[in-house]
Formats: structure tokens, C-alpha cells, sequence
């Protein structure tokens, strides 16, 4: 259901056992589809009925991220000791940034009157969208003056910018997928919220496999007053921001051999599964 799919050969049945992962965030639709690859937050079993694939379980999560090499950045203090305020912030792009995302976040800039917001993204080199969107929060009630925004930088620089960032404040119900665990890489946490579908919940997915579940917000109440409260612990938010790599580099989600095993083992299971139900197969 994406640009230049391939999933007309799927409906061929070219293959004996077919299965669908990490392109495309919900079911194919495809009756031929046996399997979507999943973990038990991104789709729990209540979820079932939505798709026509079956569920096949991987352990630990549906994602694994690389750890930067050649880009390493140093973690740096807890920019909110010095600056006196928090700096909230998120890169996704615009299409994920919705009217309610704005008014969410409105709302906890309205709490925390000295906190500000940092946006950036290759959109905002465009004078005309900057405006638009500082019209956007200004109707929300937030000057322009609390708004930090900035365009593209190369990945190095990227990365260096959470030096300038203490808590990163996830969109909906299109959650963040990369730009989250560059996060977490860089010791900056990311409030998100959980919604209904695996597309709604990859951010709890994710968080919950970094060890981070106080992080995930069960409805949007709960997403503001958990971004007040962090936001007025900064001995809290500190001391996570030290230890956060370490964290997740001991996690699975950013442990590649681990992740392969799991899904070799899932592919076998797969294979064996229909093999048993499905005789006539080829091996």
C-alpha cells in the first residue's frame, strides 16, 4: 500500500509461506499473507482481528537499531542544569506534527511558562512553512519567542544537537521510529504515547524494549502530566541522561545478533508451522 509495492506478486502466491515486516505499519489485506511479524506491544493480541495475516511473535521487538560508529557523539550534561529551563524537542517531519500534537504540546508549554520548544527538519528551510507553523502555535497561545527552529544538518551534527535537548516529545498517532532511538543513543528520553494500532504504538514498542515503560503515556492526560513532572525533576532527568546509552546498548533493541537469532528462529517456526498444516507443499 505503498509507493511502488510489489504486493500483486504476494497475491500469486509465489512462495509456499509468505510474511510481512518493517515496510508498512498494518495489515497487507492480502487472504495469501500468512504471517505479519510483530512483538507483543506493537500488537498485542486484541489486535488480531484487524489483520488477515497471523500474528508471529518475535520476543523481544519488531526493530533493532545499529548504534552510530563513525559518528559518534559525546553525551553531554543535562542542558536544563545550566539554561535554568527545559527544552523540549522533536524532529519529525511535518506530516506527523497534526493539529492535536500541536495543541498537546501547547498545553504543556502553557504549564511550564519558561520551557521551550525546539523543532527541526528539512521542511523548516522554508521561510513560508516556519511562519506558518509559528501562526499555528501562536493560535495555540505560544509566542514565537519559545520556539527554537531549525532545518536539516548533516547526521554528525544531528546528533550533537540533543546536546542542546532534554526531553524529546513524541507526535500521534504516527509515532517516531529512528529519530527515538537516535535519542535514547544520545542519553535524551521520549515521551510517547501509546495509541491503538501498531502504527500508534511503535514508540511504546520501542521505549518498552529500552526498559523506559514510565515513559509511555496511556491517553493524553497522562502524556502532559508525565511531561510536567520529568520536566520539574531535573536530579531525575539528569541522572537517566548519564546512564541512558549504557541502558539501551544493554538492551535488545540495539542488539543486532540477538535480533537475527530471533528472526532466523521466527522464519524456521514459520516454515515448520505450515509445513505441518500444509503437506502438500514442496520442501
Amino acid at each position: 500500500h505503498t509507493g511502488h509495492n510489489r504486493l500483486p506478486v504476494f497475491a500469486w502466491k509465489p512462495a509456499p509461506v509468505q510474511a510481512t515486516w518493517l515496510g508498512y505499519f498494518a495489515s497487507t489485506g492480502l487472504a495469501e499473507m500468512d504471517y505479519i511479524i510483530v512483538d507483543p506491544i506493537s500488537a498485542p493480541e486484541s489486535d488480531q482481528e484487524n489483520y488477515t495475516e497471523s500474528f508471529w511473535y518475535l520476543p523481544d521487538t519488531r526493530l533493532c537499531f545499529s548504534p552510530p560508529k563513525d559518528e559518534e557523539t559525546e553525551i553531554t550534561r543535562l542542558p536544563a542544569l545550566d539554561n535554568g529551563y527545559i527544552t523540549f524537542a522533536c524532529f519529525q517531519k511535518f506530516a506527523k506534527i497534526n493539529d492535536k500534537v500541536l495543541a498537546v504540546w501547547s498545553r504543556i508549554l502553557e504549564k511550564l511558562p519558561n520551557a521551550m520548544m525546539r523543532l527541526q527538519n528539512l521542511q523548516l528551510e522554508s521561510p513560508v512553512i516556519r511562519e506558518q507553523l509559528q501562526g499555528r502555535f501562536a493560535r495555540l497561545g505560544i509566542a514565537p519567542e519559545r520556539l527554537i527552529l531549525e532545518t536539516q544538518v548533516p547526521r554528525r551534527d544531528y546528533l550533537a544537537v540533543h546536546s542542546h535537548v532534554d526531553i524529546i516529545l513524541d507526535t500521534f498517532p504516527f509515532t517516531g521510529g529512528t529519530t527515538t532511538c537516535e535519542a535514547l543513543w544520545m542519553g535524551v528520553p521520549t515521551l510517547t504515547l501509546a495509541g491503538q494500532s501498531m502504527l500508534a504504538r511503535q514508540g511504546a514498542g520501542l521505549l518498552t524494549c529500552a526498559g523506559l515503560t514510565d515513559w509511555i503515556a496511556g491517553d493524553i492526560e497522562d502524556y502532559v502530566t508525565k511531561a510536567v513532572a520529568y520536566a520539574a525533576d531535573l536530579e531525575k532527568l539528569a541522572l537517566l541522561r548519564a546512564g541512558l546509552r549504557q541502558q539501551v546498548l544493554a538492551s535488545a533493541l540495539m542488539d543486532g545478533p540477538r535480533f537475527a537469532r530471533n528472526l532466523e528462529t521466527a522464519l524456521w517456526g514459520m516454515w515448520q508451522s505450515r509445513q505441518s498444516t500444509h503437506q502438500s507443499h514442496p520442501v
